[in-house]
């Protein structure tokens, strides 16, 4: 199935040394949102696309352009002593690839890397952990090498020692392991009914370590988490007031 995803490149383009940050999404969206995140405010360029046949056949419209739904985007070079790439490359997509397109989705991913000579692959995923309270919340990080775990080490972030990881950040890290590619995976604690951009912004800060002198912005975010919320509070009490006793079923609700 791996001959039916194809990797478009829409320019020629110098990635050697970055640093791939995977954003298919999570849950609470988190990663689609930590990667259009850093696609906005890093001012990345669209250099590229992954297409299948068995891909969601929808169109994502970003200023008036029509994109496919699995996109890539490199930075400017980075010409920092103590970060661990030379730029970013940002792979996102709003949809999950079809389960039978995992495994081959992340050969083609690793495939494409080693060609391009990137070094590290980060995937940024939400889980939920039902152990944790509202207020409670965890970072947590796995690494595929020794490279890589030392990597965290540097970090002092708290490795995750027993669990279990699906979608494609568990088949990267699984397959990076077997072929010794360095792939981190952060995790974050998030809510699993709405775009959690909370859980983003604990995310970024997180990521912010890896680039110590890109400093990550994440005040708007954390704006459109309170606006968020605020709307789904109204959207919860105008339910709550239609589904009063003889109320059928409450009015459709909608926010955004």
């Amino acid at each position: 199935m791996k001959d039916d995803i194809e990797i478009i490149e829409r320019k020629e383009f110098n990635v050697e040394g970055a640093v791939l940050i995977e954003g298919f999404p999570s849950v609470g969206m988190v990663s689609s949102i930590v990667s259009n995140y850093l696609i906005k405010v890093l001012n990345m360029e669209y250099i590229g696309s992954v297409r299948s046949r068995h891909f969601q056949p929808t169109a994502i419209i970003a200023n008036g352009v029509p994109m496919p739904p699995v996109r890539i985007y490199s930075g400017q070079p980075i010409e920092k002593k103590d970060c661990i790439c030379d730029r970013l490359v940002v792979l996102t997509s709003e949809f999950p690839p079809p389960i039978e397109l995992m495994a081959p989705m992340v050969d083609k991913i690793l495939e494409w890397t080693a060609q391009k000579k990137i070094k590290t692959v980060i995937s940024v995923e939400g889980i939920i952990n039902e152990s944790k309270t509202q207020d409670q919340h965890s970072t947590y990080a796995i690494a595929s090498t020794p490279a890589a775990r030392k990597i965290l080490e540097s970090k002092k972030i708290t490795p995750l020692e027993n669990g279990i990881i699906t979608g494609i950040s568990g088949v990267l890290l699984h397959e990076a392991e077997r072929t010794g590619r360095d792939v981190i995976c952060l995790l974050g604690d998030a809510n699993p009914q709405i775009p959690d951009a909370r859980a983003a912004v604990r995310l970024i800060e997180v990521l912010d370590g890896f680039l110590p002198k890109i400093k990550l912005d994440t005040q708007p975010l954390i704006k459109e988490a309170e606006r968020l919320e605020g709307q789904l509070k109204g959207a919860l009490m105008q339910a709550h007031a239609m589904n009063k006793p003889g109320q059928q079923e409450p009015a459709p609700v909608m926010y955004g």
